[in-house]
């Protein structure tokens, strides 16, 4: 008789079970959907960060192997009965842990790259060192040329820009002054500004030089002024770059400082092999 009852009637012990259990069935619902949402978020950024963040940084993508690492195996929560609310929340919860893990490691990848891009970018040397009225006054290009005094063909490992004497002469990125010489010949008054991250700039033929030895400048600021010292036929800047030591045509990094037409007229006038009025060496 007892089985009997049981069999047709429901206590209020079990009662109140059955409304805890219906509880935490709701509640179980509300965590799976919780989930599903912080996944389709983190979806979002793993796709912002292989198609904007990385592709700005010249960065390949992680593949679908890293982004899933970890993952899988041996199911630990195995214990609490296959299918349960309780192993397939704990399993999607360790998934997006993993995920999350993952992303976050990617972003302070893209972080360190980012801040050694944006050191570069200062460092580079792309302010042109006189402004745009004579920058496309180009008496001698970088590249081969017929040496003005020596009259043979000779390296010319800078750019020289014809200007006026007293013409300022800015700083083509951050920097500090490395050295300063004085000159009777070759270059005359000429300065050497470390930009760090392999770049140096040199600046030759200076009338005056506005800066000190040492000293710390910054992109655009003037260090001196267009001069005619030294093995020089006429008042000129003589501009080289350095890039880990060797010295490469000054040109090429002025493209993100003109517009495309200025570039293009720079460029246009450099390549163009004239007859240099100085000598350099």
């Amino acid at each position: 008789m007892i089985r009997y009852y049981n069999g047709l009637f429901v206590s209020p012990r079990e009662v109140k079970l059955l409304e805890e259990n219906e509880k935490l069935r709701s509640y179980y619902h509300v965590v799976q959907q919780k989930i599903e949402s912080s996944a389709r978020l983190l979806a979002s950024l793993q796709e912002r960060d292989d198609t904007l963040y990385r592709v700005l940084l010249n960065a390949t993508p992680l593949s679908s192997s890293e982004r899933n690492a970890g993952m899988g195996g041996v199911n630990k929560y195995a214990h609490l009965g296959k299918g349960t609310l309780i192993a397939e929340t704990l399993s999607k919860v360790d998934q997006l842990n993993s995920k999350l893990t993952i992303q976050k490691k990617s972003y302070d990848q893209i972080l360190r790259m980012a801040n050694h891009t944006s050191s570069k970018l200062r460092s580079m040397p792309s302010f042109p060192p006189v402004s745009k009225k004579h920058l496309k006054r180009i008496s001698a290009p970088f590249g081969m040329r017929m040496h003005p005094i020596l009259k043979i063909r000779k390296m010319h490992k800078g750019v020289d820009f014809s200007a006026p004497i007293h013409t300022p002469i800015y700083a083509s990125a951050d920097g500090y002054i490395k050295w300063i010489k004085n000159d009777k010949i070759g270059y005359g008054n000429h300065l050497l500004i470390e930009h760090g991250n392999g770049f140096q700039t040199h600046y030759a033929h200076l009338q005056l030089i506005t800066t000190k030895e040492r000293q710390k400048v910054v992109r655009g600021q003037q260090i001196g002024t267009v001069g005619n010292t030294g093995s020089s036929t006429a008042p000129h800047l003589h501009y080289e770059v350095y890039y880990n030591g060797h010295r490469v045509d000054p040109i090429q990094y002025f493209v993100g400082e003109l517009t495309p037409a200025e570039y293009e007229e720079v460029r246009k006038q450099s390549a163009n092999q004239t007859q240099t009025l100085c000598s350099n060496y």
